[in-house]
């Protein structure tokens, strides 16, 4: 990498820099104005090339895209869901998506091949969705066709216990077990895609068709001969191959196989780089095809992008927004949320986009369609607001806004500090006790609004949800007989033509019932029904409105309604459904304020530990909490000053200062006023801050990890020791020999940042072996910037040492600054003299 690069990490590294994807406010052309993609993917020995140019990419992994196990069971992912995960992949940066699901789902009902000889035509019906956006957004995909797991989509193994095989290993010999492989590829290559007009083998997007992911028992005449029958039935696609760990040699070896991948938990740079060396030196290809994302770094991404042996790197894994709110949930610890749930989560975006962005280049791509917001309920929460929304792709924060005169404003906005994804359903603290609409809007990094929801409002004691029809989960029952469509944002619902059809939902105190509708000339609307005892049913007649092509069909349900239901009478234009709001009696009130309750810790509390949560009990009927913590009795210029909390603690963002007295008022609150804790507001004072007490590590290993040696001194052997300690539990015990460097380090980065602000001393107890001409340096680092106090070691008992931090200077070696204490990142220890044992414990900071 030239070094003008090297020195733009920095602005690479910038939120601006890093998420360069155009988003624009129309929907993107099929093709980008320069055809790509109508282009395949071509190899040229080691690398790959595009219109004749080198194509390098960062990616991710969506391996659920044509089947998912994240909705309660097994079953296809929603057009929404598909959508707005690739749009997540192109806004961090990414070319190139791999996934399963789009070719391996074998062995459930609703996979492609469900029994043996037995093939769902609407399996695809998701997987010829997901291939088509990812060809309208420029992203190419790579997809396994078999799997060396037995999980929820199948693999190998699901057709190994088909044919009666002993060994699932024997699917690699066994002549039944090629001709099922080849039948079932032939099924998944041969599928025609309704939306692009071509079969899966002719598309351009499909780079690569992998024989299977992870397979680790590959011979090399079973890849020979199947990467030879999918190249020759899909001779302009390329042939991938792989296996769990470590590069294949069957892959590496096979004339038939264009690309090896391999595969990396934790990621690491130096291992695939020496991976990626070995690979093009036998004439492959070399990808990653999934790497850890947790683990991959800033440095890592120069590396890779820099290597240009590494033609893909690709994460492990991506997940998109839910139907309803939030993001889709995922428990494998690699999972990825844009732009991240955690500060760890957001570095772990960042350096993924990174790489991203500086190992693909600038390629023309079409700007991606923006799918505005949609605010799916406004319930009460004992007579508060609860708003919850559908995010958007590409949406750093969201702006919630309120209008008490209706959908058309004046609009207030409510969100003073910024609104993420993981604060929905977000909660309208001051809530009036009037109608009130809600919209909501998309902001991106820079601070620009990208789109905003259609409004929605409910009554003082209403609550309203909006079934987005995405999937069958709000409905209590449907005909088989309904098809769902994708419609832009959205979708619609319509049985076949000349086919009855229902669609029901079970209603509790219903207000309101409307149903949107797609129309034009010739369109046969559906009826509309009522039961009471979810048996018999009832025709009533709506209110009918109709504007531009769409028609509502509004009906207010009598008393005692238990459900409402469409009902489609055989027509040759059935008209489709596009969406259903229901009003209906709010279920949490609140005619009282919230009840008495207490909070913890209590008045004229002392010693109290600075990393410990502020607790209470449960107010009764409360909505949330609010939460004021000052170090002044008025409670002016708060420390912490948060509401809407919805739980019965809250851990402030960082430690408090220690040896410091605060005031904290805990307030309850619902719809009906609010209420105050018992004596509040309390005061209560802080003890000393623990460093470290060593209690913590479950053995010499984890110490060990923890403290990492200084590999520019002498050894250092550390462990735990119950016999030397302050008290009772550990210490550290630490065998140290200097040597000609004349130290003997160990360096500890603190899991998080620690405030001392409040402290003057670091305090610490310490046990020296008697060696004369030792001493001990203490470091930490502020802020960014290091601090250091040497203090004498001497005799053989046990004392406490308090060093004023006031005494802490800068090393000559290092930048000189402020002593910053409200950001402590790190402390070190340093063995000076002669080689011999120290024991270190009761680390704090004090007064």
């Amino acid at each position: 990498m030239p070094r003008h690069r090297r020195r733009t990490l920095t602005a690479l590294l910038t939120v601006g820099a890093l998420v360069t994807a155009t988003v624009a406010s129309s929907p993107a052309t099929a093709d980008p104005p320069t055809r790509t993609a109508d282009t395949f993917v071509e190899r040229e020995g080691t690398t790959l090339t595009l219109q004749g140019e080198p194509f390098r990419f960062a990616g991710t992994n969506l391996y659920w895209l044509g089947l998912d196990e994240n909705v309660g069971g097994v079953d296809h992912p929603t057009y929404f869901r598909i959508d707005d995960a690739l749009k997540t992949a192109r806004v961090m940066n990414a070319t190139v998506v791999r996934s399963h699901t789009l070719g391996t789902s074998l062995g459930c009902v609703p996979c492609i091949q469900p029994e043996p000889g037995e093939f769902n035509e609407d399996a695809f019906a998701p997987i010829d969705y997901a291939i088509a956006r990812a060809r309208a957004y420029g992203l190419r995909l790579i997809v396994p066709l078999t799997d060396q797991w037995d999980y929820y989509h199948g693999g190998h193994p699901t057709m190994a216990k088909w044919l009666g095989l002993q060994d699932p290993e024997d699917f690699y010999a066994a002549p039944r077990a090629k001709a099922a492989y080849k039948e079932y590829s032939q099924q998944v290559l041969n599928h025609r895609n309704p939306y692009t007009g071509l079969r899966y083998k002719d598309d351009p997007t499909i780079m690569s068709w992998e024989l299977g992911n992870e397979l680790n028992g590959m011979t090399r005449d079973w890849v020979d001969e199947m990467g030879a029958y999918l190249g020759k039935m899909a001779p302009r696609q390329l042939i991938s191959a792989g296996r769990q760990q470590g590069v294949d040699t069957s892959a590496l070896v096979s004339p038939e196989v264009d690309i090896v991948d391999v595969h990396y938990y934790p990621s690491s740079a130096v291992t695939m780089a020496a991976d990626a060396a070995r690979v093009t030196g036998r004439g492959k290809v070399y990808i990653a095809g999934e790497h850890g994302s947790d683990s991959l770094t800033a440095a890592d991404a120069l590396t890779l992008a820099d290597d240009p042996n590494v033609t893909g790197v690709l994460s492990w894994s991506l997940f998109g927004h839910a139907d309803d709110h939030g993001y889709v949930q995922h428990d494998d610890g690699f999972t990825l949320h844009y732009p991240g749930d955690t500060a760890a989560m957001r570095t772990d975006v960042l350096a993924n986009a990174a790489l991203a962005r500086m190992i693909g280049g600038e390629w023309r791509l079409p700007a991606l369609p923006v799918t505005p917001p949609l605010i799916t309920s406004v319930t009460k929460r004992s007579g508060i607001n609860e708003i919850a929304w559908r995010g958007t792709a590409g949406a750093h924060t969201y702006r919630v806004q309120r209008s008490v005169r209706g959908a058309n404003g004046p609009w207030t906005t409510l969100t003073t500090t910024p609104v993420g994804d993981i604060d929905t359903p977000w909660l309208d603290a001051t809530t009036p006790r009037t109608q009130a609409s809600y919209r909501v809007s998309a902001v991106d990094r820079a601070g620009r609004t990208l789109a905003t929801s259609v409004p929605l409002g409910a009554g003082p004691s209403q609550d309203v949800e909006v079934d987005t029809l995405q999937s069958w989960a709000r409905m209590s029952a449907h005909s088989d007989s309904l098809r769902r469509e994708p419609d832009g944002d959205g979708v619609r619902i319509a049985p076949r033509p000349r086919a009855t059809a229902h669609a029901a939902w079970k209603v509790v105190r219903a207000e309101a019932f409307t149903a949107r509708l797609a129309t034009r000339a010739g369109t046969a609307l559906p009826t509309v029904q009522v039961t009471r005892d979810g048996t018999t049913w009832k025709q009533v007649k709506p209110v009918r409105s109709t504007t531009g092509g769409t028609t509502t069909l509004r009906i207010e349900p009598p008393r005692g309604t238990e459900g409402v239901r469409l009902v489609w009478a055989a027509a040759p234009r059935p008209a489709p459904l596009s969406g259903i709001t229901l009003v209906r009696e709010a279920a949490s009130v609140a005619t009282a304020p919230p009840g008495a309750f207490r909070q913890n810790p209590g008045d004229g509390a002392t010693g109290v530990p600075v990393g410990d949560p502020l607790t209470w009990t449960a107010s009764e009927n409360a909505a949330h909490y609010a939460v004021v913590l000052s170090a002044n009795a008025d409670l002016s210029d708060p420390v912490i000053d948060v509401t809407g909390l919805r739980t019965t603690s809250y851990r402030p963002p960082v430690n408090l200062r220690p040896n410091t007295t605060y005031h904290l008022q805990v307030t309850a609150v619902n719809g009906a006023g609010f209420r105050s804790a018992d004596s509040a507001p309390a005061s209560f004072t802080t003890g000393a801050l623990t460093v470290d007490d060593f209690e913590e590590y479950p053995d010499g290993a984890a110490l060990s990890a923890a403290y990492v040696r200084n590999p520019g001194g002498g050894p250092v052997a550390l462990s735990l020791d119950s016999q030397h300690a302050d008290g009772g539990g550990h210490a550290l015990r630490a065998a140290h020999d200097p040597g000609s460097p004349g130290y003997a380090g160990i360096i500890r980065t603190l899991p998080t940042a620690q405030d001392w602000g409040g402290a003057r001393n670091l305090r610490l107890w310490a046990r020296p072996d008697g060696n004369d001409g030792r001493s001990l340096t203490v470091q930490f680092v502020a802020a960014g910037i290091y601090w250091e106090k040497e203090v004498p070691l001497t005799g053989t008992d046990s004392t406490t040492i308090d060093i004023p931090l006031a005494d802490f200077t800068n090393p000559p070696w290092a930048t000189k600054g402020p002593l910053d204490l409200t950001y402590i990142t790190q402390l070190s220890f340093y063995f000076n003299g002669q080689a011999g044992t120290t024991w270190i414990d009761s680390i704090t900071a004090t007064d």
